[in-house]
């Protein structure tokens, strides 16, 4: 990544905030190796270790009828299941994402994606851990897996405004094709996430994470010059070696569909 493309992926971020009202001044000089260990520390030192959680929430959308109920398990490095339940119909919708597979139900329209991961990964490059860790608001450096204490020479940090910080990626762990970004804010917290297409610059896809008190919301969103689309989930806090969710099992009459086709049917 060269100059001038850290400074328009440092741009897209600091964009992003200025509409959310988050940032206010231009940025600072890049951080040292040794302010970014402390800070980097200070950003891990948050986290608890975990190897199941359990997180209950609303998924908000434009264009859906109501805000169906959420509920997100996690095992470790080995599953993802969400599932979506709205008042006086049970389960509307479901995804597991496994270490070799996904699959996406639909139950209203009664359709569904099953792939294998290794497939489905090669066109979004992060893998089953990064999804965890972004559900988590925990920052994830592309190919390196979860930020640590060993990654202060993988990320470069800018201090912004109020004590927040953009982090990008070092020149050794660029995302091929894409740019990407972070957002910490003063309490050392993930508090956005782009993700811009080297070719469409015009196009970004943005995960902001708020914290409202309790829990925290997740709002997704992609945009390009013709559409715009997004959610957000507002969570609760997890609960750690919380209950699991039995792993679905289809019966007859569900038809299967590419994962765009499924996306579009939307």
């Amino acid at each position: 990544m060269n100059r001038q493309m850290k400074q328009t992926i440092r741009y897209a971020v600091c964009v992003i905030m200025l509409l959310s009202g988050l940032l206010m001044t231009a940025a600072q000089e890049a951080l040292d190796s040794s302010r970014r260990s402390e800070v980097v520390d200070s950003i891990v030192a948050q986290w608890n270790e975990w190897e199941t959680v359990s997180i209950n929430g609303k998924l908000r959308m434009p264009g859906l009828p109501l805000s169906p109920s959420v509920k997100i398990y996690m095992e470790r490095d080995s599953a993802v299941l969400i599932s979506l339940r709205a008042p006086l119909m049970g389960e509307v919708g479901r995804a597991e994402i496994y270490a070799d597979s996904l699959l996406v139900v639909n139950k209203m329209k009664k359709t569904y994606v099953a792939e294998p991961l290794t497939g489905f990964m090669a066109n979004y490059p992060i893998s089953l851990s990064d999804v965890q860790n972004l559900l988590l608001g925990r920052p994830v450096v592309v190919g390196e897996g979860l930020l640590s204490s060993g990654s202060p020479e993988s990320i470069e940090l800018f201090y912004e405004n109020d004590g927040q910080l953009s982090m990008i990626p070092a020149l050794e762990n660029e995302l091929e094709g894409f740019n990407y970004g972070y957002l910490i804010d003063r309490w050392m917290r993930a508090a956005a996430l782009i993700v811009v297409p080297v070719e469409k610059e015009d196009t970004y896809v943005s995960v902001e994470y708020e914290y409202p008190g309790k829990g925290y919301d997740i709002n997704v969103m992609y945009y390009s010059p013709d559409k715009k689309r997004g959610g957000t989930l507002e969570l609760d806090d997890p609960v750690w070696d919380g209950s699991g969710i039995s792993p679905i099992r289809l019966k007859g009459g569900y038809t299967r569909m590419k994962f765009d086709d499924f996306i579009k049917s939307f």
